[in-house]
């Protein structure tokens, strides 16, 4: 793992601006009963949590194109996939934060339904698309701001967001969301796309953080994200929106996540660049 500590932990690992990610295959040990938990960041946004055995994906793209070198959505992979869709042995419930094309994607969706029937939980746009595809309504989930669904040892809050990019007809508030997720073991926030409104900085006791790279518009950005990492009081931050689409350098996947160095320096939280697929374990051992 890739890594900067900083503040409490007074330690600097050294690596490479531009050093490549590399994948850590995702095996079916993964997905077993355990007595603790454990996550990974999927690349891109997506991440996986076993949680003493319940299954949570937020925004997996795992499944390929036409041929093992694009994604579903078209775009190249930098990296190949941890794991893919068709691989997957167990599923509880799947949370979609938006439906921009690097967070839902349906052929993955399709895959993990028709195999394993989890629960979906998404906002009315994805929500809207799971439908057309057959998604039951039973195990069908519209999300509302701040509300709390429990699955297994899990309690999931939804946290607002506004990712209001468009120029025409802009998504507005519960169109988009992030997923606050509760575990015996510690927290983990990953709050999806969105600009930093002020009902974010009121989220607290966060552990684990997905910290947004992309420093575009309506994201939170480095900037944004450190500032979260602080008034939520996150232990470590995980960095993701980068390195696994080949995109041109300062686009939304295509940013130097090293430019959030001078944001967080200051902090107390780690910042972490896992590769895809690596295993982190909570509660976090940051010594």
């Amino acid at each position: 793992m890739r890594s900067t500590l900083f503040g409490a932990v007074a330690m600097q690992l050294n690596f490479t601006a531009k050093e490549k990610l590399k994948t850590i295959q995702i095996d079916n040990s993964f997905f077993d009963k355990r007595e603790d938990t454990i996550f990974t960041w999927l690349g891109m946004a997506g991440a996986l949590i076993n949680c003493r055995g319940t299954i949570i994906f937020i925004d997996p793209l795992i499944s390929y194109g036409a041929d093992n070198e694009t994604c579903e959505t078209g775009n190249r992979l930098l990296v190949p996939l941890p794991v893919t869709a068709d691989k997957v042995p167990k599923a509880d419930v799947i949370c979609y934060t938006h439906a921009d094309s690097d967070h839902y994607a349906e052929k993955t969706a399709k895959i993990l339904n028709s195999k394993l029937a989890p629960k979906f939980i998404a906002p009315g746009p994805v929500s809207e698309k799971l439908d057309k595809i057959g998604i039951e309504k039973n195990r069908l989930i519209r999300i509302k701001d701040y509300a709390i669904y429990t699955i297994g040892n899990v309690e999931i809050m939804i946290t607002p967001a506004l990712h209001d990019w468009q120029k025409v007809d802009p998504w507005k508030r519960e169109d988009c969301c992030g997923y606050l997720i509760k575990t015996p073991d510690g927290t983990i926030w990953h709050p999806g796309d969105s600009r930093l409104i002020p009902e974010l900085e009121e989220i607290k006791n966060v552990d684990i953080l997905f910290f947004d790279v992309a420093a575009v518009d309506s994201h939170l950005g480095p900037e944004g994200s450190a500032r979260l990492a602080k008034t939520s009081g996150a232990k470590a931050m995980i960095a993701y929106h980068y390195g696994t689409f080949d995109l041109p350098p300062g686009s939304y996947g295509g940013c130097d996540p090293d430019d959030s160095l001078p944001y967080v320096k200051d902090l107390k939280a780690v910042f972490l660049k896992p590769d895809p697929g690596e295993i982190l374990k909570l509660p976090l051992n940051l010594k």
